[in-house]
């Protein structure tokens, strides 16, 4: 039971503040995916096509790399805390006004808005995590929301597709587009509700002191092993369920299961990764992570029976899913504390460029070259990824430097 105790004591050493923040994100979380998961359909009963939602859905990712570097900026002028709470206003807003605009133009300009908005969360609850949390339980808060996020997630798959008929069978005549719109509606709401406990929120920290952007020196070697990262997963994530229906052939009934299980699994590792991360030490437990989801897709470029396939998998998901909370964590610790918006905006920046790039990439190489062959190249790079976090294990003196730093300022 070592590992419970030490769960236990990492959740009673983070203060009150953390707890507040973490509510704020339990309502993005269940809000905000809630809506994503039946905005696409509300789209398709409007008469939108596939080509028409994926417009959509890429005006929102573009306005989220494009608002991305600014809001670092402005967070380190003007302090974290109001570019959230901007974020917490102005993002439920325009999406409720999204649904009542059923034109192609205006939903991918609105999607837009939307993603501009939205990164202001994306980047700030990294660095606001940092600060609310310190070296002993950081990889416990990091491991808090990203497990809280994924189990959030499969709730509100849950409950989006409950909701809109349990509306149709309680009021007679109402018509699904209109279900599902006030079934939107409530998915601001919720994400609103964030609104009051950001407010509350105690947020002090060195990056508020409104200076200049500052590009921490220990990016120049975190960036490009974070890009190689991201290549392998953005290779081969946004294909999984595809891989397990053509690859695999899986029926949906059996993707639906095995996608379930591979998420309990996830929210499993992810509460169990600051256990891992304290006995491994931070760097080593990335690399550890990483060359076994290289061997598990390495494993499933050669898988030929339902059961073994499955079974990497769930597993590549898990260790996946799991590396998260470190690799922020090391971020977090490794950058000025004055640095950490940037740092995250620059961070989120490299991420979703480079998945997008792998996701095309891969996509076209799935077609012309079969997945075998494909997943072992991502393989090989999640795996040369892995050896570039060795390389940062052996420099001590960024960790030395930024201490020395942060106590200076202090």
């Amino acid at each position: 039971m070592n590992w419970l105790d030490g769960w236990l004591r990492d959740a009673r050493g983070v203060g009150r503040e953390f707890w507040k923040f973490y509510i704020a994100a339990l309502c993005v979380d269940i809000g905000f995916a809630m809506y994503l998961f039946l905005y696409s359909l509300f789209l398709l009963d409007l008469g939108f096509d596939e080509r028409q939602i994926g417009l959509v859905a890429g005006a929102m990712t573009i306005g989220a790399m494009v608002g991305t570097l600014p809001a670092g900026v402005l967070a380190e002028r003007f302090g974290l805390r109001p570019i959230l709470l901007t974020g917490f206003v102005m993002t439920p807003a325009i999406c409720a006004v999204r649904p009542f605009f059923p034109s192609e133009h205006a939903q991918i300009g609105m999607a837009f808005l939307t993603g501009l908005f939205l990164c202001t969360w994306h980047m700030g609850y990294c660095p606001a995590t940092a600060a609310l949390t310190n070296e002993e339980n950081r990889t416990f808060g990091f491991s808090m929301m990203f497990s809280t996020g994924i189990s959030t997630g499969a709730l509100a798959g849950l409950m989006g597709g409950v909701l809109p008929g349990w509306l149709m069978r309680t009021h007679i005549g109402l018509h699904a587009v209109d279900a599902k719109r006030v079934v939107l509606l409530l998915c601001c709401a919720i994400y609103a509700l964030g609104i009051w406990p950001a407010w509350k929120l105690r947020l002090s920290y060195a990056g508020e002191r409104r200076g200049p952007w500052r590009f921490d020196p220990f990016l120049y070697r975190y960036l490009p092993a974070i890009a190689l990262w991201s290549l392998a997963a953005g290779a081969f994530v946004p294909f999984a369920q595809v891989f397990l229906a053509h690859q695999v052939r899986l029926p949906l009934v059996r993707i639906g299961e095995v996608f379930s299980a591979g998420q309990i699994v996830q929210v499993a590792a992810i509460l169990l990764a600051p256990l891992f991360f304290r006995r491994c030490r931070l760097v080593a437990g990335i690399a550890y992570t990483q060359a076994v989801s290289g061997l598990a897709l390495a494993g499933l470029a050669g898988a030929h029976g339902m059961p073994g396939a499955v079974t990497l998998y769930v597993a590549f998901m898990a260790i996946h899913w799991m590396a998260g909370p470190g690799i922020y964590s090391l971020l977090m610790d490794r950058v000025q504390e004055s640095a950490r918006s940037s740092a995250s905006a620059a961070n989120i920046f490299t991420t979703s460029l480079c998945q997008a790039i792998a996701s095309a990439a891969a996509g076209a190489a799935y077609v012309h070259f079969g997945y075998p062959k494909v997943l072992g190249a991502i393989a090989a790079v999640a795996v040369f990824s892995s050896g570039w976090f060795w390389l940062l294990l052996r420099d001590r003196r960024a960790a030395h430097a930024v201490a020395t730093a942060t106590a200076d300022a202090n």
